[in-house]
């Protein structure tokens, strides 16, 4: 019975509008429980208790068992108790999205469109251009599969976006981020740059495999074999052997190109950062950072809340969806989703393409407005219809700037100049 009661005090106090100090009440049930039981027992045994001296260790054992006994009774009340909750926590998301359609609905149907648009442009692309079987064309590879995994990102960023999770959208705008400079450094330094980019991926695996190694018996997982091992390491030595003791360290595939283009990278750590300024994308560094926050645990990631709305901005623990901060991943993603599309094409230009590629660029323009119109709107009667010049969460005046920055970052290489 005092399981079964601590069980529904659990789920009582848990649900309450307002819960009760928890532990106090499971030190009352605890309490009621051991007065109980020793009201049970004759003066005579209430005595030999007292002279007991493990009596005390022993009531602490048992309270302690009896708590973590009641654990499977709480999760089967729970689980008993759960199809209300759930039945309410998805009748919130539908009336939530339901809600959130009506002001972002044009912005998400645009992105729905240059998603679709620029998988159908790079899958006829790549039917088009694809090499003969026993033929490497190593750019064209790489591209190809840079955008493939820029298409993923782009809808997984969709889908977060269209369930309100705008700076977990922003997270995910940062690794396409990272697609969008590479396929760029790719399409700049071609065949070489792109067979080591392929090769590297042995020196990624020799590490992967001498971490999980170190850890592989606390996991309860089976190690590799120490012939798995030695392959490995054996495959990873002769590239290095071959491309130089720099192959070795990340980014290692962009150390040689990075070099030729500027000298300090003979030496210098190659890092992603390095990178995008090597292809003129370190405009967006800013950005980046800020993506960041929703990535990292530091005191900023805890902190700042961009898609907070206005009023609770500083007073609200956010830890579920919101209708705001959705316009900064939103572009920002269709931007960068084109420009890996830009890369792919400009690897084997042609008159199809030039106009594949001004169609994507009008359709991301266009979403790049109805996302500021969007949130305009939505700013404006969070704060009781006032001119909003811009805040703390990416707004018009924020999102204005990121518009012009990006839109910029495309135009560095004209499409006309890259035939």
């Amino acid at each position: 019975m005092g399981n079964l009661r601590l069980g529904e005090l659990y789920r009582q106090a848990v649900t309450a509008d307002k819960p009760d100090d928890f532990d106090a009440s499971v030190r009352n049930l605890l309490d009621e429980a051991l007065n109980h039981a020793l009201a049970k027992l004759t003066p005579e045994q209430v005595a030999k208790l007292a002279e007991d001296e493990g009596l005390s260790q022993r009531v602490s054992t048992a309270i302690g068992e009896a708590i973590d006994n009641s654990a499977d009774l709480t999760v089967e009340a729970l689980k008993r108790s759960s199809p209300p909750m759930l039945a309410e926590r998805q009748a919130f998301r539908a009336k939530f999205e339901k809600r959130l359609a009506e002001y972002w609905g044009r912005a998400f149907d645009l992105s729905e469109m240059v998603i679709r648009v620029a998988h159908e442009v790079g899958e006829a692309h790549y039917d088009k251009h694809v090499p003969p079987d026993g033929v490497r064309d190593y750019a064209f590879e790489v591209l190809a599969r840079l955008q493939a995994r820029a298409l993923r990102i782009a809808e997984e960023v969709l889908v977060l976006l269209k369930a309100g999770y705008g700076q977990a959208a922003l997270a995910r705008w940062r690794a396409l981020h990272e697609v969008a400079v590479v396929a760029d450094f790719i399409l700049e330094h071609g065949d070489d740059c792109a067979e080591r980019y392929f090769a590297h991926e042995a020196v990624e695996t020799w590490k992967a495999m001498h971490e999980f190694q170190t850890h592989a018996t606390a996991l309860g997982e089976t190690p590799y074999t120490d012939e798995e091992v030695q392959a490995a390491r054996a495959e990873r030595d002769a590239l290095i052997t071959k491309y130089g003791k720099r192959f070795g360290e990340d980014y290692g595939w962009a150390q040689a190109a990075l070099a030729a283009k500027d000298p300090q990278y003979v030496t210098a750590r190659v890092t992603v950062k390095a990178i995008e300024k090597s292809v003129d994308a370190d405009l967006l560094r800013p950005h980046y950072r800020m993506a960041s926050h929703g990535v990292h645990a530091n005191p900023k990631g805890v902190t700042w809340m961009p898609d907070s709305l206005p009023s609770e901005r500083g007073l609200v623990l956010l830890t579920g969806p919101s209708p705001m901060g959705l316009a900064d991943p939103g572009h920002a993603t269709l931007i960068s989703l084109t420009s890996v599309t830009d890369a792919v094409l400009a690897n084997k230009p042609g008159e199809a393409a030039r106009l594949s590629s001004r169609v994507l660029h009008r359709l991301t323009d266009e979403a790049g407005d109805a996302y500021l119109k969007a949130h305009q709107r939505m700013e404006s009667e969070a704060r009781g219809d006032r001119v909003v010049s811009g805040s703390n969460s990416g707004g018009p005046g924020t999102i204005v700037r990121l518009c012009r920055s990006l839109r910029a970052r495309i135009d560095i290489v004209p499409f006309a100049q890259r035939n």
